[in-house]
């Protein structure tokens, strides 16, 4: 072949090469899944566990009784939630469909209690997903928050560490419980959280128990803290109980949060979850859920 053939051979395939890439770059990108991990708002309990999983107590007895624990604990937060009898109507805010109230425990322990419907069932999954994900515990609590796993039990059953600040002033406040979820049935999920009696190294001469879940007392373990800790840098506060109620109830999502902890009382809780439901959710355009079923 004479050096003029190969020239053009040459020019052609050049030519091909060229008009095949532009082509192919041309091609519509498939879309990706938008629901990605990237996407999301919250880790799955799945993904929760397989991080801290390094995290696991070695101790099979402590499992067995942080397991019985929480199994009593959950039984404790239905019965507060369900009593009718005890609790002082607090407020009730028509607009924002949320329900406040609150009560003595044995005339002393302040328990609170608020009620909040949602329209749309589908986002069910999702509303527990994030009150279970650690990393979102800020925008459903008041003021600063912190939290973190410090052991695992098993992918439902943790114990974490919570660091707090209400406001700029004021001391930086920090509690350890034991938080558990359990899934009662398609339509019921139970989120639960109780102090025990955890030996973090907080030097106090003070006796802390919890006031409501007796049994609490009774679980006995350690956890290394942080020097701040150690060094009485932060107040040490117990929850006797804290968690929430999320079924499924017709068209709506009904949520009820539950909260006594000793040594903290939350100001202006129930407009701090409107707001984490109106910021994933759009809470207040679907809020009407009462109104709808009447």
């Amino acid at each position: 072949m004479n050096k003029f053939y190969i020239r053009t051979a040459l020019f052609l395939l050049s030519i091909f090469a060229y008009a095949n890439n532009e082509a192919l770059a041309a091609e519509p990108v498939p879309e990706e899944d938008t629901k990605t991990e990237s996407n999301r708002p919250y880790s799955t309990p799945e993904e929760i566990y397989a991080k801290n999983k390094h995290l696991l107590c070695a101790n099979p007895n402590e499992t067995i009784n942080a397991d019985k624990l929480m199994n009593e604990a959950v039984t404790h937060l239905e019965n507060h939630i369900k009593d009718k009898d005890s609790y002082e109507f607090c407020k009730w805010n028509p607009t924002d469909n949320i329900t406040f109230y609150r009560k003595k425990h044995e005339g002393k322990t302040i328990v609170q209690r608020i009620n909040f419907q949602y329209f749309h069932t589908n986002k069910y999954d999702e509303i527990i997903n994030m009150l279970w994900d650690p990393a979102l515990a800020n925008d459903f609590n008041n003021g600063s928050v912190q939290r973190k796993i410090a052991r695992v039990y098993n992918p439902n059953l943790v114990m974490i560490q919570q660091r707090y600040k209400s406001s700029s002033v004021g001391r930086e406040k920090y509690f350890y419980a034991l938080a558990a979820k359990f899934d009662i049935s398609e339509e019921k999920t139970i989120i639960v959280m109780t102090s025990a009696n955890i030996n973090d190294g907080y030097p106090s001469k003070k006796e802390y128990k919890n006031k409501i879940i007796e049994n609490a007392n009774l679980f006995k373990t350690q956890i290394n803290s942080e020097d701040d800790i150690r060094n009485k840098k932060l107040k040490k506060t117990f929850v006797n109980i804290v968690g929430y109620l999320i079924e499924k109830k017709g068209v709506c999502v009904d949520i009820t949060y539950l909260e006594s902890i000793d040594g903290h009382t939350s100001k202006y809780q129930e407009l701090i979850i409107e707001n984490a439901l109106n910021k994933f959710f759009h809470y207040r355009k679907y809020k009407l859920c009462k109104f709808l079923e009447r």
